[in-house]
């Protein structure tokens, strides 16, 4: 009866490794893993060295804002705007924009607040199966 109290007041408390729970700790340290506050969403985001990718967009038509390490899909039947996530809370993501059904109308990438991609404030793509894939430094968005 109390363990729903417990976890209202106290939040998740059990950890696994492989499936294993893990004896209870009063903190965690990731080691290897790059860790943000995600005030938006009230998480805490931790990301493993290699590949940032963990979430896939349905296939967009339509202008969309991307979230840190996402695979953003774009059918670019017109013109589209995908705006970056800040790049100063998202030091080591990435974001891949790829048009996936051969249309050639523009993709535009704009950018958060003063924030750039490789000096400039926006990056226009276009054409068949077009691709850009930028990584945040903390400071900017720079192209790969």
């Amino acid at each position: 009866m109390l363990n729903w109290i417990d976890a209202l007041f106290f939040g998740v408390r059990r950890i696994f490794g492989g499936g294993i729970e893990l004896p209870e700790r009063p903190a965690l340290n990731f080691i290897g893993a790059i860790c943000t506050d995600n005030p938006a969403e009230n998480r805490t985001d931790v990301a493993f060295v290699g590949t940032t990718i963990r979430k896939i967009s349905p296939v967009l038509t339509a202008n969309y804002t991307a979230s840190p390490g996402e695979l953003v899909r774009v059918d670019a039947q017109d013109p589209v705007t995908i705006i970056l996530p800040p790049a100063a809370a998202n030091a080591g993501m990435e974001v891949i924009v790829k048009e996936v059904a051969g249309n050639k109308e523009q993709i535009t990438l704009v950018t958060s607040g003063d924030e750039d991609i490789d000096g400039e404030a926006t990056k226009e793509i276009g054409g068949a199966y077009a691709k850009v894939w930028v990584v945040s430094d903390g400071a900017r968005w720079v192209m790969v």
